[in-house]
């Protein structure tokens, strides 16, 4: 069974990248940095403790993309577009984990 902390770190590590995103700055390196990292770190935690950490990341990713996003953006001129560019960059983010390849660059992972 993957370890809570682990998964809820990289999980809202990836939710403030969101909020960056929102408030204009430019986190694109920062976020590739974050999806090599978290690979190369679920593959560690898999071989010494138990299978699944990245998937159940990419899970909790997800997840957290459906959830009222309300306390996030409500600071925001657009809560409702900032919710939804919220959920497009935790799913975006899910779905560079996901991939084989991750290649953040050809895809456009932070730009909105």
């Amino acid at each position: 069974m993957p370890e809570e902390q682990f998964i809820q770190m990289y999980v809202r590590d990836f939710a403030t990248m969101a909020s960056r995103v929102e408030a204009g700055s430019d986190i694109e390196a920062q976020l590739n940095k974050r999806i090599t990292e978290t690979r190369s770190h679920a593959a560690l935690m898999d071989a010494r403790k138990a299978e699944g950490h990245l998937a159940a990341v990419i899970d909790r990713l997800r997840s957290e993309a459906k959830k009222d996003a309300s306390q996030a953006v409500k600071n925001t001129p657009d809560p409702i577009a900032a919710a939804a560019r919220r959920q497009e960059f935790l799913v975006r983010v899910a779905d560079m984990l996901d991939s084989e390849l991750a290649e953040p660059e050809k895809r456009g992972a932070a730009r909105f």
